[in-house]
């Protein structure tokens, strides 16, 4: 995208929170200008940065005076601010219901999710197998709800949605530490193989 448009997002190119906010803004096709904020090097801990936001993370917008951070949040006003395409249905019901798997997959399967990283983050020889599987049976099996939710349907509310960008960063993550593909979650499995497909998605793979 363009990074002469008046948006500015804030941002570490490996993090999942920030993944998810640039889907949605590729998805609505929004110019935005991305600034670079070291992780590493602490930048966001820098008193500069802490005045755009006091939690010192990652992302931040800037969009002309209106200054937001916390990735959902970001996605919620993005969806409000520009309703084209649509990525929330308009019934208040199935809009309440996505939020809820939101806050499903990404606090309620957290624990479980945050095993596998501290594991994988390790050296191979130093990873606690044990501990390893149980996690990775845990997430597969509180992933059945999204499977169960999902159905037949192309993405995981219906059509693309938040849900989908919400998720996406730790599916990619999923994958990449042996739990997908998956014969017990073929929905899933066939979404992550389909969601990969869109250019949202390839710009943070």
């Amino acid at each position: 995208m363009s990074a002469t448009g008046r948006l500015k997002i804030y941002d570490f190119r490996t993090s999942p929170n920030c993944q998810r906010v640039k889907v949605v803004l590729e998805e609505k096709k929004l110019p935005y200008e991305t600034i670079p904020i070291d992780l590493r090097k602490k930048e966001q801990k820098m008193p500069k940065f802490l005045e755009l936001n006091p939690y010192g993370k990652v992302p931040v917008i800037v969009d002309g005076e209106t200054v937001l951070y916390e990735s959902c949040i970001i996605n919620e006003y993005l969806e409000e601010k520009y309703p084209e395409p649509p990525l929330m249905p308009k019934d208040p019901a199935q809009r309440a219901n996505i939020r809820i798997l939101i806050d499903y997959s990404l606090n309620y399967l957290n624990p479980p999710y945050q095993t596998i990283r501290a594991q994988m983050t390790k050296d191979e020889k130093e990873r606690d197998r044990e501990v390893l599987a149980s996690a990775k049976g845990e997430v597969k099996n509180l992933l059945k709800r999204l499977e169960q939710a999902m159905g037949s349907q192309s993405y995981l509310a219906g059509d693309f949605s938040l849900l989908d960008a919400a998720v996406i960063p730790r599916f990619l993550r999923l994958e990449g530490w042996g739990l997908f593909p998956d014969s017990s979650l073929p929905g899933l499995t066939n979404w992550l193989k389909r969601i990969k497909d869109r250019p949202s998605i390839q710009i943070i793979m």
